[in-house]
């Protein structure tokens, strides 16, 4: 979550809404970076404690192509691909999807966009401009931006709808009143951006060791465990006097019915 004064941005799990684990960055910048995976739905959650305020929000440097404004306290909303059709709107959630591989001399410009960014900008809401007209289209996101690095990601269209009753209505744009910028990238971006440290050569190799290797006995001690178990010389001539005392039988065949002590 990153708030300034009186709003929060976070991203959250499209199906639960819950919010995705977040880093802080090195200073001077200390960014907020959301630990994500490709093929996950989200949206942008927005929040604030202060109302006549417009919100307008971009992923990745893309306008999503609307605003929303709040006006009873407290208020949240959650932005994704937005659309109108004959008087109906719906927000369908956004998708981390797997950025494409540059080449080598594209990585020379792109090398250090290893992480995807959304940024809201949050205004003082003007005069009431009336109700807008006509069908409002949703914004494609450019998800096949090439990158550098691994396990990089950008946002495209996602497929689960979050219900609304937004309209479409304009209001003029006042002073601009701050603006909040959130990082996501994938476990493996973040440590490549030492966001996080790298695990350890140690909990690697534990890691990777098998079950069945970390169980397994060395064969001398196998052996000695063998050995202890075995009867000595003595204990075996006991043995057979202990036997002999208890034949319930009366014979002194091999063959007997013994019971052993």
């Amino acid at each position: 979550m990153v708030q300034i004064g009186a709003f929060t941005v976070n991203l959250v799990r499209a199906d639960t809404k819950d919010v995705f684990k977040e880093h802080t960055g090195p200073g001077p910048d200390h960014n907020v970076y959301a630990e994500v995976e490709p093929g996950v739905d989200y949206f942008v959650h927005v929040a604030s404690t202060r109302g006549l305020v417009i919100m307008q929000t971009k992923v990745d440097g893309v306008d999503l192509g609307y605003t929303k404004s709040f006006n009873e306290l407290p208020s949240n909303e959650y932005f994704g691909s937005w659309e109108l059709t004959n008087g109906e709107s719906k927000t369908t959630a956004l998708r981390f999807n797997s950025a494409a591989r540059s080449t080598k001399q594209e990585e020379q410009t792109n090398s250090s966009m290893l992480t995807g960014k959304v940024e809201v900008k949050f205004y003082e809401r003007g005069a009431d401009l009336g109700a807008g007209v006509g069908n409002v289209t949703p914004k494609q996101l450019s998800s096949n931006m090439k990158v550098s690095g691994k396990k990089c990601v950008l946002s495209g269209n996602g497929s689960q709808v979050h219900k609304d009753g937004c309209g479409s209505w304009s209001y003029q744009m006042g002073e601009l009143l701050c603006t909040i910028t959130l990082h996501y990238c994938t476990a493996v971006g973040l440590i490549l951006n030492k966001i996080l440290d790298a695990p350890s050569s140690s909990q690697e190799s534990d890691n990777n060791e098998s079950p069945s290797k970390r169980a397994k006995v060395k064969p001398e001690k196998k052996r000695s465990a063998t050995a202890a178990m075995l009867p000595s010389p003595e204990e075996k001539e006991s043995n057979k006097k202990v036997s002999a005392a208890i034949d319930l039988t009366g014979d002194d065949d091999d063959g007997g019915n013994e019971r052993w002590l």
